[in-house]
This record gives C-alpha cells, sequence and structure tokens, in this order.
C-alpha cells in the first residue's frame, strides 16, 4: 500500500507540474520582439502575443477600480495600443508598410513604443456614432501612416503638442476627403502642405485662440477641407478686409449670407467664384464649410429634406442658433432634421460629440472596449463592456460642465495720421456728418472703414468738405467688394449724381478710377450714396485738384 502510494503521489506531483508548465504566463511585450516584428515585416504572430499577454493581465471578476488600474500600468496600456492598432489596420497591411521601405521601419519603431502618440491617434479615429463604437469593427488606412511620416519627417515640432495632433488629423482625414462641392480645388492639397499651412497660420496668428485647444478628432473637421491653401488664406485676408465685424465671437459662417441666393452667372472654378457669383443651398453649404475651417473652425456640411446647410464648433455657444450648444446647425432647421457624417442624425451624431468632449470619460470606455476586444473568453469581454457602459452612462447622466466663454478680442487699433498732401482733400469714409444705413467697423489693420450693407437701398453717408479753389477733381476711393458690377452715385450739394464703379476686389483693398468731379470754392457737401447693391467696404476718399 504505501509503495501504491508513493507512485500515485508521484505521478500526481508530475501531472501538476506539467499543467504548470503548460499554463505558464506569457512573457511581457519586449523591445527585441518588436524589432523583430518591425524588421521582418511579420506583426502577426505579435499580435497574438499581445492578446495572449492581455488575457492574463486582466483579472477575474473584474471591477471598475481594478479595470482603471489596469490601464494605467504603462506596460498594459503600450500593448493595448498596439494590439488596436495592428487589429484595426490589419497584421497584413502593416507588413506591407513595414517592408516598403527601411523609413516605413523607423517609423513604426518611434510610433508602436510612444503610448501618447498612439493615444492621440486611436481616439482620434473612434466613430462618432454610438452604434459604430459599439461594434468596433472600422478600419484604420495604412496610408495615413504614410502620411503621418511624411509630416513627422518634415518637422520635428510634429512630435509632440498641438502640432502632433495637427499632424494626425492631417494623416487621418487628408485635404479632400471633407465637405465636396462648389469651389472645391482640383485636384485636393497635399497633405503635407496642408499641415505646413495651419501650422504657419496658426504661428502667424491668423487663426481663431479656440484652434489651440481642438482634439485630434476636431481638427480633422478643419484640415479636411476640399479648398485650395491658396483660397484659405484668401478668404482669411477676404474677411479681415471686407467684413472684420465677423471675427467678433467667431461669427464667420454668417457670412454664408453674402452668397447671393441665385443661379451662378459663371462656373466655379474656385471659392473666389462662390462668393462672387452666388448659388443656392449647395454652394452656400460648402461656402459656409470652408470659411470655419479657414480660420480653424472644426465644420462639417449637413443635408436636410431637399436642403443643404453647415454644422461647426465655437467657442462663443451663447450666440445663436441654438444657444448653449457649442456646435450649431447653420443655414438650416435645426439637428431633428439634419443628417450628417457616417449617415448620422442630426441628434444622434450630437450626443457622440458630446461623448468626445468628456476626453476623460470617452477615453476611459474606448480603452475598455479595446481591452474586451482583445479577450477570448464571452465572460470576461462581456464584464469589461458592462464596466465601460457605466462609466459611460454615468459621464453622460453628470451635469455639463460648461466653460467660461473667452473674452472677445478687440481689433480697435489707432490709426497713423495721413500726412496732408498739395491739392488733395483727403476723408476717412467714418468722418461723415450724416448717414443712412451704413455700419462703421474697426478696421483690422487699425481705425476704422464703413460698410454699404447689401440689399439696403438706403445706404448714404454725407461728407462736409472744405474745397481750396473752384476746379475739376478727380475723385478715387479705396473700397472692397466681393461681387461684381458694384456702383456708388456721388453727388456734390444738389447736383446730379456722378456714377462712380466700384472694382471686383474679391474683397481685397482696392482703388476706383479716378472720377472728375466739379467742385465750388468753400464748405460743399459731397454725398456717397449706394443703389441696391451686395456690400461694399470703404476705407477712404481722396479729391485731387487736376493739374496738380
Amino acid at each position: 500500500m504505501k509503495t501504491y502510494k508513493s507512485k500515485t503521489l508521484g505521478l500526481s506531483l508530475g501531472i501538476a507540474l506539467l499543467s504548470l508548465a503548460v499554463r505558464s504566463p506569457t512573457a511581457a511585450p519586449n523591445n527585441n520582439e518588436l524589432d523583430a516584428a518591425i524588421n521582418d515585416g511579420n506583426f502577426g504572430v505579435y499580435v497574438a502575443n499581445l492578446s495572449a499577454w492581455l488575457n492574463e493581465k486582466v483579472p477575474a471578476g473584474a471591477t471598475e477600480t481594478a479595470l482603471l488600474a489596469l490601464l494605467k500600468d504603462p506596460a498594459v496600456a503600450n500593448a493595448l495600443d498596439q494590439r488596436q492598432l495592428i487589429s484595426k489596420m490589419g497584421a497584413a497591411a502593416l507588413d506591407g508598410f513595414a517592408r516598403a521601405e527601411q523609413g516605413n521601419k523607423a517609423f513604426l519603431g518611434w510610433l508602436l513604443r510612444n503610448t501618447a502618440a498612439m493615444d492621440l491617434y486611436l481616439e482620434g479615429a473612434v466613430p462618432t456614432g454610438l452604434n459604430a463604437r459599439e461594434q468596433n469593427n472600422d478600419g484604420l488606412p495604412v496610408g495615413s501612416l504614410e502620411i503621418w511620416k511624411r509630416i513627422l519627417n518634415a518637422d520635428s515640432d510634429s512630435k509632440e503638442g498641438l502640432y502632433l495632433r495637427l499632424a494626425i488629423a492631417t494623416a487621418l482625414e487628408p485635404p479632400g476627403s471633407g465637405n465636396h462641392g462648389a469651389g472645391q480645388a482640383h485636384p485636393p492639397a497635399d497633405p503635407l502642405a496642408r499641415y505646413k499651412h495651419f501650422k504657419t497660420a496658426h504661428q502667424n496668428k491668423e487663426l481663431f485662440p479656440s484652434f489651440d485647444h481642438l482634439t485630434v478628432w476636431e481638427y480633422r473637421q478643419v484640415v479636411s477641407s476640399c479648398a485650395s491653401d491658396e483660397d484659405l488664406t484668401w478668404a482669411r485676408e477676404m474677411i479681415n478686409t471686407w467684413r472684420p465685424d465677423l471675427r467678433n465671437k467667431e461669427l464667420v459662417v454668417n457670412s454664408t449670407s453674402e452668397v447671393w441666393r441665385r443661379n451662378s452667372p459663371h462656373p466655379y472654378t474656385d471659392y473666389k467664384s462662390v462668393l462672387s457669383g452666388g448659388g443656392k443651398c449647395g454652394p452656400r453649404s460648402s461656402w459656409a464649410v470652408m470659411i470655419c475651417q479657414a480660420f480653424g473652425l472644426p465644420c462639417v456640411g449637413v443635408g436636410q429634406p431637399a436642403h443643404a446647410c453647415a454644422a461647426y464648433r465655437t467657442d462663443y455657444p451663447s450666440v445663436e442658433p441654438q444657444p448653449g450648444n457649442a456646435w450649431k446647425v447653420v443655414q438650416g432647421r435645426g439637428w431633428a432634421v439634419s443628417r450628417l457624417p457616417e449617415g448620422l442624425g442630426g441628434n444622434d451624431w450630437l450626443a457622440g460629440v458630446n461623448d468626445k468632449v468628456n476626453q476623460a470619460a470617452f477615453s476611459q470606455v474606448e480603452h475598455l472596449r479595446w481591452l474586451a476586444a482583445s479577450l477570448t473568453t464571452k465572460e470576461q469581454a462581456v464584464a469589461v463592456m458592462d464596466v465601460a457602459h457605466q462609466i459611460q452612462k454615468t459621464a453622460a447622466a453628470a451635469p455639463a460642465v460648461k466653460a467660461a466663454e473667452p473674452p472677445v478680442p478687440l481689433y480697435a487699433k489707432p490709426e497713423a495720421p495721413i500726412p496732408a498732401k498739395p491739392g488733395v482733400i483727403h476723408v476717412e469714409a467714418e468722418n461723415f456728418v450724416s448717414k443712412g444705413d451704413v455700419w462703421v467697423h474697426d478696421c483690422y489693420t487699425g481705425g476704422k472703414q464703413v460698410h454699404f450693407p447689401k440689399s439696403s437701398g438706403n445706404g448714404w453717408v454725407e461728407y462736409s468738405i472744405d474745397v481750396p479753389a473752384s476746379g475739376i477733381y478727380t475723385l478715387t476711393m479705396q473700397t472692397a467688394a466681393a461681387n461684381l458690377d458694384q456702383a456708388f452715385n456721388v453727388s456734390v450739394g444738389v447736383g446730379a449724381p456722378t456714377v462712380v464703379n466700384v472694382p471686383y476686389t474679391t474683397g481685397l483693398w482696392g482703388m476706383t478710377e479716378a472720377t472728375d468731379l466739379p467742385l465750388a470754392k468753400g464748405k460743399q457737401t459731397l454725398k456717397v450714396a449706394a443703389p441696391n447693391q451686395r456690400g461694399v467696404a470703404v476705407r477712404w476718399l481722396e479729391l485731387k485738384a487736376k493739374g496738380t
């Protein structure tokens, strides 16, 4: 009996030892294995090992506290991001990218060790719709890595901070992938050039300050613009010149009403032609999206029954329409009847966007979703997703923390006096003695300017001038017009008006042609009136005695 027991005990111990050997812990991911996967262009085995290791790290009966603690483990966070990136892109596609050239291997070596960069990339690519997020079967294009690599190699600033987010957004949503329509560039802008365009505009302070704190997903709705880089530059300069008042509270989208609602008399070759020619809902929607993006405001096209409009994000939620919302549907009928990217209804899309706003909870939920996708047992995956759903539910029920609106920037600047010139009467546009329906704006470069609004029919100003000697004077005016065929009627006293044609300047400053006016010596009243036209800005006017 003793012998029998001894043999039985030995057999049992051997089985136990064999079982332990079979179930030995999977080795933690290490740099050697990662380098081998990159250099060989073979991520299939590597991602399988990542999955096995993550499965062992998830505790049984996982609680929210335990899972969130697990996500904070640097090794787990890095492995989880690596697995998600490889799975979303496909091991075969990533293999091909790694084998294509040596530079791709160096880029992957940097990226797959950089948890922060992978977080930004993966979270920035998450769909907006809740159903798509739940299904978690969307992919990532390997071409985005090629674009990202180009930007990283061209600009070391793109390795961190704002410019890292901008680079990732450009890789995920390159120019031409946004709202298509009237005025778009053919072919679309180069992605590296687009990144440099917005980086330079940001450094030159040409963009609204809200651009500084956008997420990757929000930057995607900027850099994807179908406009050319030249049009984006022109659009900023045009607003700053012709309608600087629309910079207040980021309301440049209101320039959409300046797109004449009609069938354009000429084809659309760029966005200048959209503004000058006009259009109905489609071209106006395209304009709204482009002008917001030009200033760094996220914006998307919106479809509504028999209508097209736009939705944009602002740092001034109190403005109309939909006061209180940071995202606003403009030039349309609101969220309930809207259709947005990913085929989402307006309210569903807005709910998804609001989830993204709570970045901490959004990041936790998505990382738990990725973790659940890595698990081999349904019970474990369901348990992890139950925790994710509870975090999402708690975040959605929490009172919204509304950030204080930033102060409205003041653009009023003093202007240096204009030196007197012999024989020239110089009049600043705002120095009128009486007026009709005109607006006075702070000029973006200093001083003030007068705007004769579109379709007013009662736009006029009167100036008191002191004529040194009787004679013929030539009148010139500095004006900005974004439409063709604009004109002023200029009269002296009770005399008949003289037509002064306003040049089409694409909304930038230009000069009218010299127009002769007979003036008598002494105090005279000069009236400038706008017939029913499309909006003209005036900076100053001059009268010069002929022959001087």
